[in-house]
């Protein structure tokens, strides 16, 4: 497949992916063949406000260069949670295609930003104190530990296990828990450190990069 042809097949299939899934899906073809990464081609763009032409990765504004390129890899990325500066939530999968002188790749975003308020909604909703059988039949038995149980509902949602979690995958989970208020109770931070093996510096940090977007 000449790179014509390459980018004339993940064309129709962006083009033809966002048709399907409407507004909330962008789809995205990335050409690194040049040791850079430039954008070359885009459909509801509105999910991440990049334009066709521009060198913007889904986390960041900045140029993607060749060391960066060496770290990315050309492996299949899927099914990744993704905390968007603008505010929104998406699941992202990044398909490859290489030929002897071509690299692109297939990006496809799909926004869930309501879904997840609507998942944290129900959460709330249905969320109790403990079992009224339990509470009633040991009543020296303390009620269950906010922190956890917060933690756990959030931990579930990121699906990746933390001996197993990067960098923005614990960076989405303190992005989820404070939506959901977690950081108002007592010893919070701390606990989430212990938690997730880190120190309570690199959980401020997090916030800190949180409330800047804000």
């Amino acid at each position: 497949m000449t790179k014509s042809e390459a980018f004339a097949f993940l064309d129709r299939l962006a083009r033809g992916i966002a048709l399907i899934f409407g507004e909330n899906c962008e789809t995205i073809i990335h050409d690194f063949s040049d040791g850079t990464m430039i954008n070359v081609a885009i459909y509801n763009n509105s999910v991440s406000g990049r334009k066709a032409g521009s060198h913007s990765g889904i986390l960041d504004g900045s140029l993607v260069d060749k060391s960066q390129i060496h770290m990315i890899g050309t492996n299949d990325i899927i099914n990744q949670l993704v905390h968007l500066k603008n505010g929104r939530t998406v699941k992202s999968s990044t398909f490859f295609l290489s030929g002897p002188d071509y690299t692109y790749a297939l990006g496809i975003n799909y926004e869930i930003t309501v879904m997840e308020q609507m998942q944290q909604l129900l959460t709330s909703a249905t969320a109790c104190s403990g079992d009224l059988f339990h509470t009633m039949s040991d009543k020296d038995k303390p009620e269950s530990e906010p922190l956890e149980h917060l933690f756990t509902q959030a931990l579930s949602q990121i699906a990746v296990p933390i001996p197993e979690m990067k960098k923005q995958d614990r960076f989405s989970l303190v992005a989820l828990l404070k939506k959901w208020d977690y950081f108002r109770f007592q010893r919070s931070v701390p606990y989430l450190a212990e938690q997730l093996n880190v120190s309570k510096f690199t959980i401020y940090k997090y916030l800190k990069e949180l409330d800047s977007t804000d």
